[in-house]
């Protein structure tokens, strides 16, 4: 089980599912991203590869207005329907049932907050970076998860190593 590690469901308990394709955020990862983006006070939330709603909950858990979850798994959008229904935000969130990079391609709806925990190695930061960035808001903030990789594009990022795990913020500063 996972649970909500801060705000109004602090300490509710999520349905996940086992899958080898499915790596939920461990806790103390979680954490510090909530801690290090702070503010989600009425922020609208995109949340890719979203699996079953961990970060985009975690984030409504702690103010964010509103989350759209982008998934193509229909087992795991069950377990995610599932979550939301027991967090009761339906009325706060959307799913959209899709392969993230063709969602991206014909996405123009402008985000506080964008997710991005794909599968590990199954995409690079330089292949979601370009699309997500174009639909930030100004002082957006964009966040990555994935196994350690090189990070090669310019601008000012902030990297965080958990073991295996690497988190990359960006913050939009048009």
């Amino acid at each position: 089980m996972i649970k909500i590690i801060s705000g109004n469901l602090k300490g509710r308990k999520l349905s996940n599912i086992k899958s080898n394709i499915l790596r939920p955020t461990k806790a103390v990862v979680r954490k510090s991203i909530m801690d290090s983006i702070r503010l989600f006070n009425d922020k609208k939330v995109l949340d890719l590869f979203s699996g079953v709603g961990t970060l985009g909950i975690e984030a409504m858990s702690r103010g964010a207005k509103e989350v759209v979850f982008v998934e193509k798994n229909y087992k795991i959008i069950q377990i995610l329907k599932e979550n939301i229904n027991r967090c009761d935000l339906i009325d706060s969130s959307s799913i959209i049932k899709s392969d993230v990079m063709s969602y991206l391609d014909y996405e123009n709806k402008t985000y506080d907050i964008i997710f991005a925990d794909p599968p590990y190695r199954s995409y690079e930061f330089k292949e979601i970076f370009p699309k997500v960035s174009t639909l930030l808001n100004n002082n957006g903030i964009f966040c990555y998860e994935s196994n350690k990789q090189n990070i090669d594009v310019d601008g000012k990022f902030k990297i965080k190593y958990y073991g295996n795990t690497q988190v990359v913020l960006w913050e939009n500063e048009k």
